[in-house]
């Protein structure tokens, strides 16, 4: 399973989903994805930590950019090829929500400092 979820605090005290990415996505994993955070992670502070040659299909990411009303989002990966597509994927449609970051506590700063 290319995500695995766990609902923590940031250090502020604020709930949020942390999603780990891995492998091969395809547009099933995406739709189960925006599933849950158009039901019951809606409107959520997610950081997502995705790992070194994770794939995304074309279905997969035109999904996951078709998701509204999403809260903050941080994603943190090391590989820059990743940083690099998931920047692609969201260029056009970031709302100032979300952020790609090469470090997980820069990632957490930003998004304990966001609104819901």
């Amino acid at each position: 399973m290319p995500f695995r979820y766990e609902e923590l605090v940031t250090p502020r005290g604020r709930p949020y989903v942390r999603v780990h990415v891995s492998g091969d996505i395809s547009l099933g994993d995406a739709e189960e994805y925006v599933t849950r955070f158009l039901g019951p992670y809606r409107g959520r502070h997610v950081l997502s930590v995705v790992a070194s040659g994770t794939e995304y299909s074309a279905k997969a990411r035109k999904h996951l950019l078709s998701m509204s009303d999403a809260g903050p989002h941080a994603t943190v990966t090391t590989s820059a090829l990743v940083r690099a597509a998931i920047n692609l994927m969201t260029r056009f449609a970031n709302t100032g929500k979300y952020r790609v970051f090469a470090d997980e506590f820069e990632a957490m700063a930003w998004l304990d400092d966001q609104e819901a």
